[in-house]
């Protein structure tokens, strides 16, 4: 009897925590719903200050405010950042830096993917990716080592936008024109202009509004 309760304990205490994200209430009961129905698995709703192994992320597409939901679960974690596996439709290029920042270990295509895989991400992401997930390893390592060579020592961030070009984005959000921004930067309208269509060609985007847009989806507005 008493090694029976042993076994117990030791079995309930051996199983991984996994906190869920989800864009949608329904996603999120699915999937609390059928990963806590793996043996190995304990899932809950993620909440403040909760208590996880692995943080798994629901989404359609990922979006910036999608990134920002996870960037306050990991500031919740005081220093001890959770490995993230996320499920999702699509991961724009502009977010994947940030994802990578905010602790993506693991990306899975939500139209391919059955909870079986899903599983088989959240073990591997808590005990270390196993031979045949290597390779995303090694990607994800040369872009962090892109990130940190190559952007941040230029000022610019995840989203490609560097703190200059943020003020005139965030300022052309606002609903601002061209003279008053420049008089509120102490820029000229011509540097201004200039700012904004940089932006424009670097991203390859249509015009002012489609860059606002960029920015405000890539989270930094």
């Amino acid at each position: 009897m008493i090694r029976e309760f042993v076994q117990d304990v030791s079995a309930k205490s051996a199983t991984l925590a996994v906190a869920v994200l989800a864009n949608d209430p329904v996603t999120a009961e699915g999937a609390v719903s059928w990963l806590s129905a793996c043996q190995e698995l304990t899932a809950v709703h993620w909440t403040h200050r909760q208590s996880a192994d692995v943080l798994a992320v629901f989404a359609t597409e990922v979006t910036g405010d999608t990134l920002t939901r996870v960037e306050r679960v990991q500031r919740d974690q005081q220093g001890c950042p959770l490995p993230v596996v996320m499920v999702a439709n699509e991961l724009p290029e502009h977010h994947l830096l940030r994802a990578i920042d905010l602790g993506l270990v693991s990306f899975l295509y939500r139209q391919d993917s059955g909870f079986d895989e899903i599983r088989r991400a959240v073990a591997e992401a808590a005990e270390g990716p196993e031979p045949g997930r290597r390779f995303q390893q090694a990607l994800i390592h040369q872009i962090k080592t892109v990130r940190d060579s190559v952007l941040l020592p230029h000022g610019i961030n995840v989203a490609g936008l560097s703190p200059r070009e943020i003020k005139v984005l965030r300022l052309l959000a606002d609903g601002w024109s061209t003279r008053h921004i420049a008089a509120r930067l102490s820029y000229s309208e011509r540097t201004v202009k200039s700012i904004v269509h940089n932006v424009v060609t670097r991203l390859n985007l249509r015009n002012r509004t489609h860059a606002v847009v960029y920015a405000l989806r890539a989270g930094v507005l």
